[in-house]
């Protein structure tokens, strides 16, 4: 542990075995894996060009590896190299290079790469839940993981500017039948910010929500729709036809108009709806009595449901997209600071005494860059990956023997 520490010493010196990781898509973690080190101890290697002395046959079995692997065997072979090159020094920075491919485990989320179109560079993202582990907790004199489990009530939600905004957006749609789509990326929040605006209208008691509870978007019809909202709103059994369902629909929602009472429909996952079912709630949407809309709806969806709400893509949804607002949620970059202060003083500890005001500037910067086409910032500071980021320095300061997380240890990750 004091040796790899001591590393960190070492000044950033990239060897080849990180160019080829880079291009033939093998994560540092399989590295880690073949030579039963720490991912950390590889990240010294490939960066600084460290060598485990007190692991004799370290480099032999890196070598074995990549001479079985053909991706790599080609690639040696493309650039006139032996193996045995793979520890040269490559002569360049590389410090913010990653997988062209984000590595074997990245591809087996199948999530959505953040990337920004138009610029080159790629945000690196933690799709994995970084455990803070036991030493760390004790390093850092934590009985608890404020990243885990950390909303257990209404107190433990960090609320920015920006939150506020869409909290009172969805709240608005709510009580006067408005048409919202909630758009954040995979982490943003939106899960938590929906359940607050729920717990919201229960609490005040005029809204009445409705979830349809179909899994499979693909499967929405109009047929379910009625059913979900019959079911919601009354204790009567949906009709059979689909005609004497719609009009069962309409009787009972201006019934309860009558009575005071509004609806709102709330729909998750919202961008794996298809296009016709989106016009379809455009439908359900012109259900009126007078000039009061009968319905509201709130669609909560990752930022492929805002790309078919684009009409210079999609001009054939010019009817939905004319009439639906859409409220992004952005990342916490500018607040990222107040954000870890409220997490860690759900557990009794103060941010500032774990992490350097430097280091939080440089997790920030970690997790920004700007959009090509436009030249404006984007923050993908979402709290989820925030969390993981926060949790992985953590982890990397109490194997580095730190005090407290710095900015050298935030730009290691």
């Amino acid at each position: 542990m004091a040796r790899v520490a001591m590393a960190y010493g070492l000044t950033i010196r990239p060897i080849i075995l990180k160019q080829l990781l880079v291009d033939c898509d093998i994560n540092q973690g399989t590295i880690g894996e073949v030579t039963g080190l720490a991912r950390t101890t590889i990240n010294i290697v490939v960066n600084r060009g460290y060598i485990p002395m007190e692991h004799p046959d370290f480099k032999s079995r890196v070598e074995m590896f990549i001479s079985n692997n053909a991706r790599a065997r080609k690639w040696l072979t493309y650039h006139c190299l032996k193996v045995q090159n793979i520890w040269d020094p490559l002569g360049r920075e590389m410090k913010r290079a990653h997988p062209v491919g984000r590595g074997a485990r990245m591809a087996a989320t199948k999530k959505r790469q953040i990337i920004c179109s138009g610029n080159p560079e790629h945000i690196h993202v933690l799709r994995e839940v970084e455990v803070i582990t036991e030493d760390t907790k004790r390093h850092f004199r934590l009985f608890k993981n404020p990243f885990i489990n950390d909303v257990q009530e209404e107190k433990d939600i960090y609320m920015s500017d920006e939150h506020h905004y869409i909290e009172a957006a969805m709240i608005d749609a709510a009580k006067h039948a408005g048409f919202l789509a909630v758009v954040g990326e995979v982490q943003s929040g939106k899960s938590i910010m929906r359940r607050k605006v729920v717990l919201t209208l229960q609490r005040e008691g005029n809204v009445r929500v409705i979830f349809p509870q179909i899994v499979d978007k693909d499967r929405v019809t109009a047929a379910s729709l009625c059913d979900a909202i019959i079911h919601d709103i009354s204790s009567e059994k949906p009709r059979v036809k689909l005609e004497d369902k719609s009009r069962q629909v309409l009787r009972l929602l201006l019934a309860r108009h009558k009575q005071g009472s509004r609806h709102v429909i709330i729909i998750e996952e919202a961008h794996d709806l298809g296009f016709k079912v989106l016009k379809l709630l455009k439908r359900f949407y012109e259900m009126e009595d007078g000039y009061t809309k009968l319905l509201g709806i709130i669609l909560v969806g990752q930022p492929e449901l805002k790309d078919k709400l684009d009409e210079g893509e999609h001009p054939d949804m010019r009817e939905v997209i004319r009439r639906i607002q859409i409220a992004e949620i952005r990342g916490l970059n500018g607040n990222i600071k107040d954000y870890l202060a409220l997490k860690f003083k759900r557990v009794g500890a103060k941010a500032e005494d774990i992490f350097t005001d430097e280091a939080v500037a440089s997790l920030s910067g970690r997790l920004t860059n700007k959009d090509g086409r436009t030249g404006k910032t984007i923050s993908h500071a979402y709290p989820g990956l925030v969390n993981n980021y926060a949790a992985k320095a953590m982890n990397l300061a109490c194997q580095m023997g730190c005090e407290k997380v710095t900015e050298e240890v935030v730009m290691e990750i």
